[in-house]
């Protein structure tokens, strides 16, 4: 009874100093807002975008610019079915993080543009994708950014469609961004990441590049994030037309009421850029189609999507030896001992390790030189920065047959004896067995075509001892997510715990 007693009473004092938006959705969670900036980008040069924005890393909205765009006026729903519908898009769920990923007829988690415009008014379904490369056509390069070396810092092209009702979480990406939204509205709240230490950032794999906040942006809770209520934020809306500069790791949360298209130029990670004497006055845009971008996407096949910046890459290769000489660039050290102290660097998750061992030390892509220098990275040809970085950035969502990684060979085999347990089953049978481990219907046809011996049927005779067959499923992508999904809930353990304790001592700042 006693400790009833106490806890009521705890509970009662958390209540009272709770601060007004707790448990309210983000956006009326405090009142620490200010617009964010706004400019008439006709007025800009290329110049003044970079010093006023870029540099200092400061979001702002360009209104009117994405009308400039071919494609502003050209990309209804029948026009893209019509010119691209054979091309495939990457699908996600409309809120983001969901465990939930569309199955399209082309893969999990993949459609036709045709397919896609076909069910995304009434499924479940968000493209999140690259731009495939023939819609290039109908896009440019803006003016503000066609100079100096912004003008070819480009690392690829995304593209965002959905019928209204999408979601993101509290989350920051790796890359400058500009957004540009062709149909619909889109509501934004921006947070700086000075404030990463009041955020709860979730641990992810690329760690300062990318994240996410532990907080739920539709239910803020201060008992368990309190600090989160000391951060002020930006906030605007973003109309058919506009364009938005986001800097990179600048925490945002973005959502959509209406049907909207977008497409994001991602451009480097840097806040440098070398701007000639010409930037400083008007330029004019470029089409994307001559524009060089490090990573695109045909229309098929394996994407590249969220694909680290080989410049980026060579960066961390070059911070791992200036740590070993203590910043001193005129050094070197042995390669053996290099290529061991990167490999074992706490940063680096176990598939990374085996990545680079045989990268490094198995095909020796740093060559065959006893010694490591500064010059040495230099040296390494483009390629093989290209070739890590693939390796690193390696996601199975990209991947066509992503439902490999998904569906587990028992689940296949123990599915199929099932169906066919009465006698052998048609293709139609077939593929609506296999629809219910939630695979594609892409894959099921591969499958039914591997297993069938006359053509037109498979029976348990088929199935049975095809190992072979059944072995590409239950692919495992070990990326750390369940080490990380523990301290993650360590991070909310200890928040909570920490603001008991300050109640208790009669501590507390809420």
């Amino acid at each position: 009874m006693i400790f009833l007693l106490s806890t009521l009473l705890l509970l009662q004092r958390v209540t009272c100093t709770l601060p007004p938006g707790h448990g309210k959705p983000l956006g009326e969670h405090n009142e620490l807002k200010t617009p964010a900036a706004e400019e008439d980008y006709t007025k800009l040069t290329s110049q003044y975008f970079y010093e006023r924005y870029v540099r200092t890393r400061t979001p702002v909205i360009l209104r009117g610019l994405a009308k400039t765009f071919p494609a502003f006026d050209l990309w209804t729903d029948q026009y893209l079915v019509d010119n691209f519908g054979d091309l495939e898009v990457r699908l996600e769920a409309k809120t983001e993080k969901q465990s939930y990923t569309p199955v399209g007829e082309a893969g999990l988690g993949r459609a036709s543009i045709s397919e896609f415009f076909r069910r995304y008014k009434t499924d479940n379904m968000y493209c999140v994708s690259e731009v495939p490369g023939p819609m290039y056509k109908d896009l440019q390069l803006p003016a503000i950014m066609n100079c100096g070396s912004m003008k070819n810092s480009l690392v690829e092209m995304n593209l965002w469609i959905n019928s209204g009702g999408a979601k993101s979480i509290i989350h920051k990406d790796a890359h400058n961004q500009l957004n540009c939204l062709l149909a619909g509205s889109k509501d934004w709240i921006f947070i700086n990441n000075t404030y990463n230490d009041w955020i709860y950032q979730a641990e992810e794999i690329d760690g300062d590049q990318g994240g996410f906040s532990l907080v739920n942006p539709d239910k803020v809770n201060y008992i368990t994030f309190p600090l989160f209520d000391k951060i002020p934020w930006e906030y605007a809306t973003v109309h058919a037309g506009d364009c938005l500069y986001l800097p990179p790791r600048y925490y945002h949360r973005v959502k959509s009421t209406d049907r909207n298209f977008a497409v994001s130029f991602l451009f480097g990670t840097q806040s440098e850029f070398q701007m000639g004497p010409e930037c400083g006055t008007p330029t004019t845009s470029s089409p994307l189609t001559e524009v060089p971008i490090q990573w695109k996407y045909p229309g098929t096949g394996m994407m590249s999507m969220g694909n680290s910046d080989p410049a980026g890459i060579k960066e961390w290769f070059i911070d791992m030896f200036l740590e070993m000489t203590d910043g001193d660039a005129t050094d070197n050290v042995p390669m053996e001992d290099y290529l061991e102290f990167v490999i074992e660097d706490e940063g680096v998750i176990p598939y990374m390790k085996e990545l680079f061992h045989k990268l490094l030390i198995e095909d020796r892509v740093f060559g065959d030189s006893e010694f490591v220098d500064r010059n040495l990275f230099d040296l390494v040809p483009e390629e093989v920065w290209r070739e890590i970085t693939v390796a690193q950035s390696y996601d199975p969502s990209n991947d066509p047959n992503n439902e490999y990684f998904h569906i587990t060979k028992d689940d296949v085999v123990y599915l199929l004896k099932d169906a066919t347990y009465f006698g052998a089953v048609n293709s139609d049978q077939f593929l609506e067995a296999y629809s219910r481990l939630g695979g594609s219907l892409r894959v099921a046809r591969e499958l039914f075509a591997k297993l069938t011996t006359d053509g037109t049927t498979v029976s348990w005779y088929d199935i049975r001892d095809k190992d072979e067959v059944f072995d590409v499923y239950g692919q495992v992508h070990d990326r750390g997510d369940e080490e990380m999904f523990t301290r993650n809930e360590e991070v909310r353990r200890i928040a909570e715990a920490e603001l008991t304790q300050s109640i208790v001592e009669g501590k507390s700042e809420l």
